[in-house]
């Protein structure tokens, strides 16, 4: 009999490495939910004897921390699998001289350079034996230029979908040599036949590419909602999947990876179609994927709801007080109380599940000055930040052992209670020159300074709990910066109002729509900071 997979899939490769401790942890509420799978994304984040850079200061796992982890996960009854990049998504990797040889463009490996397999044969080496699983995923995700840089340069324009399946073909003979049976995400046989696009209706397949698909690797259909979430889309790509007349595997999301605060509707709202047409075609292999974009702000315990419901859904339990009850019966801990995590992302807007925001985020990093996302909030209202950190200070004393998670989300809505309008405020106190109102938003930006670093303080323990120090540097940065700037801007509102005109010039441009078709929703603190390279 097949066997049935349900597991969790926790990103360790690009801002943050979970400790071994805390991954434990999450092993331990796996448990109790009855997950017996765990895939750790590694990519590049785990230590290989002769390759030094491998991920050299970012915190890569040590084979015996590998090993610990999967005899602890062992002793649980829980399979734990690596997942590792074979093409893409080695952009930190590459930053280091020694890999520029074999890089095509961007994260993307060289196809047909024989460093390259060398390259790749020492990643299966070094994780061979480390598990007891023989499972692998080898990635190849998301390589939208493959053969489009250094091996368009070397070799002309080659189909993209022959090479991709040629380097398939070597990766997975190599994989096989080593006894690891392996499985992929499977979107780029999609995008190269639509466009760069993956989900839809009526999604196309090359019957040639189809066919030269190695039989000896499983595929994984990956879908987080990013997309309009209705049957008939899951329909049409899980019929699609089966054309390739193989194992098949699906991936969602619990939404932890969007700024501090998770978004447990939103993943709910999307995964419970996603579940019920996976068990409609008998997919018998299923995770739940943690992603870590942008900087890793928010813990994965948060989304413990929606973990515990989408396992339930898949089961074919959709009764949400039956799901409360479960929830409550496994954790002590009251599954509403839980889902009150969500709300510093709350707008008028994002009340509704299906719409994904994330203003704690954005609005906290948006530059009080320059104001890009001063149009979205305008549009959106004000957003009662003041009364979420009094809900979520309340919500703490009932969560149990979880209830840093509220109490760090509350200081941070303490801090957006004033950062949230401040630029807004400011920009029409200054168009106005209503000195007065501005010399009261100049203690505006002292108090939100000195809330924001109660926060940064209270967040640093919060963020260390859970992660190596690897990785803290860009938070600690961001925010440091945020400081900064506040009091800056604290400074030059002073020179404005004791006579200096050319103080706070930023202030004279008008504010134009932005990222308006997201709402609130902008993920990139680079872009969010300045319209200039940063």
């Amino acid at each position: 009999m097949e066997k049935e997979r349900f597991g969790i899939m926790i990103c360790c490769s690009t801002s943050a490495v979970m400790k071994v401790s805390r991954v434990q942890k999450l092993l331990d509420e796996m448990q109790k939910m009855g997950y017996n799978y765990l895939e750790l994304c590694l990519d590049d984040m785990y230590k290989i004897d002769d390759e030094p850079y491998f991920g050299y200061l970012r915190g890569g796992y040590t084979i015996a921390e590998l090993k610990a982890i999967d005899d602890y996960a062992y002793a649980r009854g829980i399979e734990v699998v690596p997942c590792i990049q074979t093409l893409a998504h080695l952009d930190n990797l590459v930053k280091n001289p020694p890999y520029w040889q074999i890089v095509d463009n961007g994260g993307i490996l060289l196809i047909d350079e024989p460093k390259t397999y060398d390259f790749i044969e020492k990643m299966f080496k070094a994780l061979k034996g480390c598990f007891r699983s023989n499972l692998i995923n080898i990635g190849m995700d998301e390589a939208h230029t493959v053969g489009l840089g250094r091996y368009l340069d070397r070799h002309g324009y080659t189909n993209r979908h022959e090479l991709l399946v040629r380097h398939l073909n070597k990766v997975v003979e190599m994989a096989t040599e080593y006894g690891f049976k392996p499985h992929m995400w499977s979107d780029m046989f999609f995008r190269l036949s639509n466009q760069g696009g993956y989900y839809g209706e009526d999604v196309k397949l090359e019957q040639s590419a189809i066919d030269k698909v190695p039989k000896d690797v499983a595929l994984c259909y990956w879908d987080y909602g990013e997309h309009e979430v209705k049957d008939e889309i899951y329909e049409a790509m899980f019929s699609a999947h089966e054309k390739f007349n193989r194992e098949i595997w699906f991936a969602g999301g619990a939404w932890c990876w969007n700024g501090f605060a998770p978004l447990n509707d939103f993943s709910l709202y999307t995964m419970e179609p996603a579940m019920r047409l996976a068990k409609k075609h008998g997919v018998k292999n299923i995770m739940i994927t943690l992603w870590t974009n942008e900087g890793n702000e928010c813990s994965f315990f948060s989304v413990l709801p929606s973990l515990y419901a989408i396992k339930q859904y898949y089961e074919g339990n959709l009764d949400e007080e039956k799901i409360a009850q479960g929830f409550y019966e496994t954790f002590g801990v009251k599954y509403e109380d839980f889902m009150l995590l969500d709300i510093p992302n709350r707008t008028g807007r994002a009340r509704a599940p299906f719409i994904r925001e994330n203003p704690c985020k954005s609005l906290l990093y948006n530059d009080c000055f320059l104001g890009l996302m001063d149009y979205s909030l305008s549009l959106n209202g004000s957003i009662p930040y003041g009364e979420y950190a009094k809900t979520l200070a309340r919500t703490a004393t009932h969560l149990g052992e979880y209830g840093y998670l509220a109490e760090n989300l509350s200081l941070l809505c303490s801090v957006l209670e004033i950062k949230a309008e401040l630029g807004i405020k400011t920009r029409q106190a200054y168009q106005s020159k209503d000195e007065n109102t501005l010399a009261k938003l100049v203690e505006d930006y002292g108090e939100c300074a000195r809330r924001l670093e109660v926060f940064t303080k209270d967040y640093k323990k919060r963020w260390l709990l859970d992660n190596k120090p690897f990785g803290w540097e860009i938070q600690q940065a961001r925010l440091g910066g945020l400081y900064a700037r506040l009091l800056d801007c604290k400074e030059r509102l002073n020179a404005y109002l004791q006579g200096d005109k050319d103080a706070v010039i930023e202030l004279d441009e008008k504010i134009l729509p932005y990222v308006d078709e997201w709402g609130l929703n902008f993920n990139s603190y680079r872009a969010l900071v300045t319209p200039s390279e940063l």
